[in-house]
């Protein structure tokens, strides 16, 4: 995301909090009149929150704050731009292109999660959702020579196992499921219809090693590599196996 800091880790630090993590939800939040850019992480295990304390108390990078009387303190990184907390059971983690403390811990009312997302992301090993998809919509389809814009109210995506690894690597491979709702029966069909025109002279491009081009080419093959299918509102696109630097490319495309 251009614009937020990250603090380096290394990947024995990683392999450490992924093991003790069992599951994470991360919000990306783009600028408002109110708010800047920021994202916001939060993580369910079982962590060494008094070593973590002594960790952080011990470099000088960081330091304890408290923003109100009526919330918990923090530990804030002016450099990084960062604030986190660490509890035995959470870690709350929030970062923005602003050097103003904030803490990280969620205001009670969280966000929404959007009616039919938990079941459509059931037993994935990635799900996420954008609340208003349909300017970046237009955007990729532009990019890939389609001038149409169409009011998408949904964009659902989950990455899902497999269970047979790619047969030269053995590397896990992962199949992509994106649900895309419109406000009228017309709008998906109109999408359809041009997805299967331009799918019967679709030809998957090689990759050439060029980190936008080959993106794109992922963009493409999700979009036509298998027919999309229409439910009244909803269209579902399936992708075919993709492997972990597949994934990075098409998420690569969407850059905030």
């Amino acid at each position: 995301m251009n614009g937020i800091k990250y603090f380096q880790m290394t990947d024995k630090n990683m392999i450490q909090i992924l093991d003790k993590t069992n599951n994470a939800a991360i919000g990306v939040f783009l600028p408002t009149p109110e708010e800047t850019r920021y994202f916001q992480l939060v993580s369910w295990g079982s962590y060494p929150a008094s070593g973590s304390s002594i960790a952080f108390g011990a470099n000088k990078d960081w330091k304890k704050l408290r923003t109100s009387p009526t919330k918990p303190p923090f530990w804030y990184s002016e450099n990084s731009q960062m604030s986190i907390v660490v509890t035995p059971k959470q870690i709350f983690v929030l970062s923005s292109t602003t050097k103003t403390p904030r803490t990280p811990i969620p205001a009670p009312e969280g966000v929404k999660i959007p009616e039919g997302f938990l079941a459509f992301g059931k037993d994935s090993a990635l799900s996420c959702w954008l609340s208003d998809p349909a300017p970046i919509l237009k955007q990729k389809l532009n990019e890939m020579g389609v001038p149409l814009e169409l009011p998408a109210e949904q964009l659902f995506i989950s990455l899902f196992p497999l269970d047979r690894p790619a047969a030269d690597t053995d590397q896990q491979m992962y199949e992509a499921r994106v649900r895309i709702k419109f406000q009228f029966i017309g709008q998906a069909r109109i999408l359809t219809n041009l997805l299967y025109l331009a799918r019967r002279n679709y030809v998957a491009p090689a990759k050439t090693g060029n980190p936008v081009q080959d993106g794109a080419a992922m963009m493409s093959s999700l979009l036509f590599a298998n027919p999309a299918v229409q439910n009244e509102h909803v269209i579902m696109l399936k992708s075919p196996p993709l492997s972990a630097s597949d994934i990075a490319l098409l998420f690569s495309m969407f850059s905030l």
